[in-house]
């Protein structure tokens, strides 16, 4: 094989990857969006999406995407090294007691199968105060669920390796993608609001609230009564934020410039 036909393959391969990733990564914006949505009670029905307000989406949840992928493959490596690079056979196999040693290496997974449907039925109970952690929950469920439909000998013989890794891993992507909008609509109109004043153009109106989210056809605001409002840019003069830019100054300053508890002295 030449270099040219090689570079040539590469270029196929980068095409294809492409071709896959680009309508997937589309598809995981719009379930996104829609836990969006569906958190504050709304559907796509009820606000004006376009396609480039999904494809925008993926720049919020892409370098999530990356930096978990980078965390993930650092603590792989960290623990192959520590682990002097053996494979799990390996380090089972050279123990005293590999039994035992192979019960304690599985034990942490097993506790998180035993827990994660613990933690779904604590969101169902608690609702939003613990929906930050349910989607890890709640696909360690999915996981568990669809290891043991496929746990049959038969059954694994009759099914592709490819139908398995499907059924088992698709709905955890729907599940990561719809409960991260989900958990985003939550931060932004309770845990971590950003208080505005729009200005209208039309009778100089002014509305003040938490925004959500910003649309290309519009912005949409949680007033002070927590009703939702959707207002198109055609209508809006000025969005001003109301809170201070306060830059990170780390732990410690933080900690030294705390500002002191002043005790009123009037009577």
């Amino acid at each position: 094989m030449t270099k040219s036909d090689s570079s040539m393959n590469y270029l196929e391969i980068m095409s294809s990857g492409i071709a896959i990733i680009v309508p997937a990564g589309f598809v995981i914006s719009v379930i996104y969006d829609w836990g969006f949505l569906y958190a504050l009670n709304l559907g796509f029905r009820d606000v004006p999406t376009t396609i480039t307000d999904h494809f925008r989406t993926g720049l919020v949840w892409f370098p999530y995407l990356i930096a978990l992928v980078i965390a993930y493959y650092a603590i792989e490596f960290q623990f192959q090294r520590v682990e002097r690079g053996l494979t799990e056979e390996e380090i089972v196999s050279t123990s005293k007691n590999p039994e035992r040693l192979k019960k304690f290496r599985e034990g942490p997974y097993k506790l998180l199968t035993w827990m994660a449907p613990l933690g779904v039925l604590n969101f169902l109970m608690i609702g939003d105060a613990v929906a930050s952690i349910f989607p890890l929950f709640l696909s360690i469920t999915w996981i568990s669920f669809a290891g043991w439909c496929y746990s049959a000998p038969l059954i694994q013989i009759r099914r592709s390796r490819f139908v398995q890794l499907a059924f088992t891993l698709l709905p955890v992507i729907v599940i990561i993608a719809f409960f991260s909008g989900y958990n985003n609509a939550v931060e932004a109109a309770q845990s971590k609001p950003i208080h505005v004043n729009v200005h209208l153009s039309v009778n100089n109106e002014n509305i003040e609230g938490k925004i959500l989210r910003s649309f290309d056809k519009g912005v949409m605001v949680m007033s002070p009564e927590e009703t939702i409002k959707y207002i198109p840019w055609s209508q809006i003069k000025l969005v001003e934020n109301k809170d201070k830019y306060v830059p990170f100054r780390g732990f410690i300053l933080k900690y030294l410039n705390r500002p002191e508890k002043v005790e009123s002295t009037a009577k």
